[in-house]
């Protein structure tokens, strides 16, 4: 548990996330949590979007951009090992992000998190922005996020708001 509190971490303390709306999404052969939801969070200087569990810590995809920068940093947890990248796929576009992997060295069997960096203009951003679906990969994890129709409009806040 202490790796994903460590994506928390990464993605500037998203624990406080209230806002998380509804999406549903298809398991990859490690399933994610059924009660991951999607939602937008506004961190005063930064925005956020998170997938994972409403009011926690359990989260499985972080972008947080600081306002008006144009630069993501992308986290996920490594349920399926650690990866040279996190590969992000939507409408037919797809982005290879490089990534680094960051969080526990206790010897704990919590998964690690997956850091890296990209810009808010990648074509499967960008695609994704369009579509609300988003395919997310790396080593032997997959899921698919599909945004429900009211969580639409916190995405286009978040890609607004990050430039």
């Amino acid at each position: 548990m202490r790796a994903i509190k460590a994506l928390a971490v990464a993605g500037a303390g998203v624990a406080g996330l209230a806002a998380l709306a509804a999406c549903t999404h298809q398991q990859g052969p490690l399933g994610l949590n059924p009660g991951y939801r999607f939602g937008y969070d506004d961190k005063g200087s930064s925005a956020a979007l998170a997938y994972g569990l409403p009011n926690s810590d359990d989260l499985a995809l972080m972008l947080d951009c600081p306002k008006g920068t144009g630069r993501i940093e992308l986290s996920d947890s490594a349920r399926g090992g650690t990866s040279a990248a996190i590969v992000l796929s939507a409408g037919g576009r797809r982005t290879s992000v490089p990534v680094h992997a960051s969080g526990i060295e206790d010897g704990s069997n919590d998964p690690q998190v997956l850091v890296g960096r990209l810009s808010s203009r990648a074509e499967a951003l960008q695609a994704f922005r369009r579509t609300g679906v988003l395919e997310v990969s790396h080593g032997a994890s997959r899921y698919v996020i599909t945004v429900a129709a009211d969580g639409k409009a916190g995405v286009e806040r978040f890609f607004r708001e990050c430039g």
